[in-house]
This record gives C-alpha cells, structure tokens and sequence, in this order.
C-alpha cells in the first residue's frame, strides 16, 4: 500500500494518537496492522452511541416531540395522532438511535470505501484493495470521535436536558456558519454537512499520497469524491 518511508506507527496507542497529529505515520502502518482497524471502528461507534444517549437520554418525551413535530411537514387534521404516536416511540429514541448510528457508520463507511476503490482507478496510479480504503475510510473518520465528545460536553453542560435537536448537529456548517431557520429549503442539507468533513478528506488525501506519490490536487479531490456525490446529488433535488 505505501511507498513512504515515513516510519509507521510504532504500536495500536501511536496510532490513535498519530491518526490526529501525524497521520503518514498511521496510513504507513496500517497495511500491517489491519486489525487496529477494528479498534478504530468500535471507538467510531462507541463515541456515538454515548453521545447519543446522553444528549436524547435525559430529554422529556413532550419536548422531543414538540421539537420532531416542529420540523416535520405533518397536515394539521393528521397532528394529533402523529403526536400521539411519537410519544409512543419517545421513550426508545435514544436506543434507536443508537442501533441506528451503528448501521449507518458500518454501511455509509462500506459505501465511501466502494467510491474511493473506483475514484482511485481513474484519479491516481495507486491500486489499493477494497478492503485497504474500508481501513481508509475508517481512521479517516476518526475525527468524529471529537464530534461526538463535543455533543457530549454540551449535553453535560447544558443547564436543562431539552435541548434543541439542532444541537446534535452542533458542527454542521448551518449551526456554525449560517444560522438559517427550520423550513429553509437547505436547513437539512446544511445540517446535515459537518464541517469535520473537511477534516476526514485531508486525512483521505494524506492516505493516498502516503500509499504513492500524487499531487495535492488529486488527492484532494479523490477525497471529496464521496461528498461530492452525496451532497451534490442532494443539493439538485433542494
């Protein structure tokens, strides 16, 4: 996988720390040690599913529902048994959540894997596995982790568990950039778009030019690749 002959990361506790400060150490290292991987993944998920449960845990069922209500396109004749049902499910938002958060990081990292082993073919001359940008895609989104202890602190701090649920997207570009209200025909898209995301395509990047020489560019852009079609796939139907 890597031509570098920047040293690899010496054991599993380098490597997590490496992944944020000197992330050619870790790429360098991990065609070798697959199963750090593995460890990288459970963090991934460990991170979320804690996150999860202490920011909706603590939350009253009447306050999620007003704020699930308030953001849904629900007719006024169907509101009263729409709440009715919500308040039903409340009380299991933060386990669905949670089971949620875990299929969508194993199933959206498999898919940004699949767009980088085919980006790769027409982008850069490296040849990598499937399975190597699965690991790729995984350390890339170890960043997240901070995302996650970020909602985590807030929640913790917060003077009262009803919180806004725009908080769970706390580092999206509408909640740090552009402030645009709910009703707004990008406020989802924008919510949904976290500014660690720019994060995760340097480190992408950094992985395909520790694996073979290739321009910033390239690299670049065969990082951005999975956002670009996801985002901009979204943003036509906006």
């Amino acid at each position: 996988m890597s031509t570098s002959t920047t040293a690899g990361s010496a054991s599993l506790g380098n490597a997590l720390v490496d992944i944020f400060l000197a992330p050619r150490a870790l790429f360098s290292a991990l065609p070798t040690h697959r199963r750090w991987t593995w460890i990288a993944l459970g963090l991934l998920v460990l991170f979320q599913m804690a996150s999860v449960y202490v920011f909706f845990g603590p939350m009253s069922a009447d306050w999620l529902v007003e704020q699930q209500l308030a953001s849904a396109d629900i007719p006024a004749n169907q509101m009263a048994q729409a709440k009715a049902t919500m308040l039903q499910v409340a009380p299991y938002t933060a386990h669905i959540g949670a089971a949620m958060g875990v299929v969508a990081t194993v199933l959206i990292s498999a898919l940004v894997a699949l767009v980088l082993f085919a980006g790769e073919r027409v982008l850069v001359p490296s040849r990598q596995s499937y399975g190597q940008w699965y690991a790729v895609t995984i350390w890339a989104q170890m960043p997240m982790i901070l995302s996650a202890a970020g909602l985590i602190v807030l929640s913790l701090l917060s003077a009262s568990p009803d919180q806004p649920l725009s908080v769970a997207n706390w580092a999206s570009l509408n909640e740090l950039v552009l402030g645009l209200p709910i009703g707004d025909a990008w406020y989802a898209w924008t919510e949904a778009f976290s500014l660690f995301f720019f994060w995760t395509i340097a480190l992408i990047a950094i992985a395909a030019r520790t694996a073979q020489s290739v321009a910033w560019p390239r690299a670049l852009l065969l990082g951005s690749l999975p956002y670009l079609l996801s985002f901009g796939i979204w943003a036509i139907f906006v």
